[in-house]
């Protein structure tokens, strides 16, 4: 058994996930960040590029609650863009796919995640007025993104709730990339996620067609394996401590 599954799971997902655009096998590394870069990448203090991402729920993470993550994210130069994403935990067939969206397969140690997300670019006056709390963050989302807001979950959210969307955040996001050609790999990229708390997780991560799975699974762990990297004992997804942060901050 593989730490992303058994050779027999990793060929069926080849096999019947060929519906999706892409499948991403992921990991976390312990901390510190810089630490686990300079080892992956062979260069000592590489240079990361930076962008932050602010999650949009209600004061009770309705959306949260319901399977679906809205996410603002500010990329390079300025720009914005705006993700609805529904998961799925497992690898059904024959989900609903709105118009535009894009199918991926996460596999982490733990199992597999079917993700559904519909993004669309979004002006960055718009986004700044939102962040700043002088516009409504419901104005961000298209009519097909509120559509999935409310129906791609696990269960159905109230339209309503979309006019109580708060701004939580912002998570700062940095990224370096690894070069593993020689093992097959065509991108590989390590994320240090901090949280407003000060949270961290830190994420090494890797894409490829479904078809690709099986040597793409071999690679990885062997990327693991030859660089000095410690992969953590467990995998906590982003949208677990996104929760916690805003039930204990609310509690707190």
């Amino acid at each position: 058994m593989g730490r992303f599954g058994s050779a027999e799971a990793l060929r069926w997902l080849s096999t019947h996930g060929v519906h999706a655009d892409s499948v991403e096998m992921k990991t976390l590394v312990v901390p510190p960040a810089g630490a686990a870069a300079e080892a992956l990448t062979g260069r000592h203090g590489p240079t990361w590029s930076v962008r932050q991402s602010y999650l949009l729920d209600t004061a009770d993470l309705d959306l949260l609650r319901a399977g679906v993550e809205v996410r603002l994210r500010r990329r390079a130069r300025g720009k914005f863009d705006l993700a609805v994403s529904a998961r799925r935990r497992g690898t059904e067939l024959g989900c609903y796919r709105p118009p535009g969206a894009r199918v991926e397969y996460d596999v982490v140690p733990e199992g597999v995640w079917k993700d559904i997300e519909v993004r669309r670019d979004i002006d960055s006056a718009i986004a700044a007025s939102v962040i700043a709390g002088s516009a409504k963050a419901r104005e961000l989302l298209s009519s097909t993104q509120c559509t999935w807001a409310l129906t791609g979950g696990n269960e159905t959210v109230d339209d309503a709730r979309l006019s109580e969307l708060r701004v939580h955040g912002p998570m700062v996001v940095r990224r370096v990339k690894v070069a593993a050609t020689g093992l097959g790999l065509r991108r590989v990229d390590l994320e240090h996620f901090r949280f407003p708390s000060g949270r961290e997780l830190v994420e090494l991560s890797t894409r490829c067609c479904p078809r690709e799975v099986p040597d793409t699974a071999a690679a990885f762990e062997a990327l693991l394996a030859e660089r000095d990297v410690m992969v953590a004992p467990e995998y906590t997804t982003k949208t677990a401590v996104w929760h916690d942060e805003i039930v204990g901050r609310r509690r707190g």
